[in-house]
């Protein structure tokens, strides 16, 4: 069984029904139909809640829960407590699978490969009518930038077992974090390289700045702090202005042997600095 987790907020006041439904059918749609959907609601007050019932009472939603959180990663952290599938996937309320055979396909090369997830392309629309952005999945760049998108991501639930759940002190980039934590546990994963989720841009995560400082601190907690890169290393590595003294730094431990097998690596690698 896959359990997917949708967290949940003010769907209508946000301008986010159209996609919503749009994600609902194509969950319902799914070619492989051993599914359960959960629905973690923020306690939302602009007729949400009406909308989701519904959809309940159809049995398109397996379990609802309406009430406050602290954001996001304890919504997706209540759903997974609450999952009972094998797998799982997390489907935002603004992105929706463009191809029915997703689920099917994906446990099919879970299995076949003998892996821990599977991941795949994300077509971001524009509200602005901006050029589309093709978001595509990439293990090498994981040491500077989430390297895989969520929504496209099937994994065994036994991981999070493993690993524990998503730390709820961060805002934006708590899925990152458990990202890198499953790479540096050398879980594998196979990456189907086409476009299977298409999102609506926006959200909390398009707060730049924010974004910076999150995501500089999980690699300082993850990774830096063991090859004795600091905060600011952390923060100039992300945003990719690498100085050459920190470029210096990072060969060396390649070149020792230290890190040889890591993101670290790979991230070298991406650049064609070895």
């Amino acid at each position: 069984m896959i359990s997917v987790i949708t967290p949940c907020y003010n769907i209508i006041k946000d301008g986010r029904e159209e996609y919503f439904h749009k994600m609902m059918k194509s969950v319902h749609e799914q070619t492989y139909k051993d599914i359960e959907h959960i629905f973690i609601d923020g306690g939302s007050n602009d007729g949400t809640l009406e909308i989701l019932k519904k959809y309940q009472d159809k049995g398109w939603i397996d379990k609802l829960i309406s009430e406050k959180d602290t954001g996001i990663y304890e919504a997706l952290n209540k759903g997974i407590g609450l999952a009972r599938g094998e797998f799982i996937n997390i489907m935002n309320t603004d992105d929706y699978f463009t191809d029915k055979n997703f689920f099917s396909r994906s446990i099919v090369e879970i299995e076949k490969h003998d892996v821990d997830f599977t991941h795949a392309d994300k077509i971001i629309k524009s509200r602005k009518w901006e050029r589309d952005a093709i978001k595509r999945g990439d293990e090498r760049v994981a040491f500077f930038r989430m390297p895989f998108r969520h929504q496209t991501m099937i994994v065994r639930k036994n991981v999070f077992d493993e690993l524990g759940l998503f730390d709820e002190k961060y805002k934006i980039a708590s899925d990152y974090k458990f990202v890198l934590q499953m790479l540096l546990a050398n879980k594998r994963g196979h990456y189907l390289p086409e476009i299977h989720v298409c999102s609506l841009d926006g959200g909390i995560s398009s707060n730049r700045q924010k974004c910076i400082e999150e995501v500089s601190q999980v690699l300082f907690e993850c990774y830096g702090k063991k090859y004795h890169l600091t905060a600011m290393d952390c923060n100039r590595i992300y945003i990719r202005k690498i100085p050459l003294l920190l470029l210096l730094k990072i060969i060396l431990l390649v070149k020792n042997n230290k890190i040889r097998n890591s993101l670290v690596y790979n991230y070298l690698q991406s650049l064609n600095f070895i």
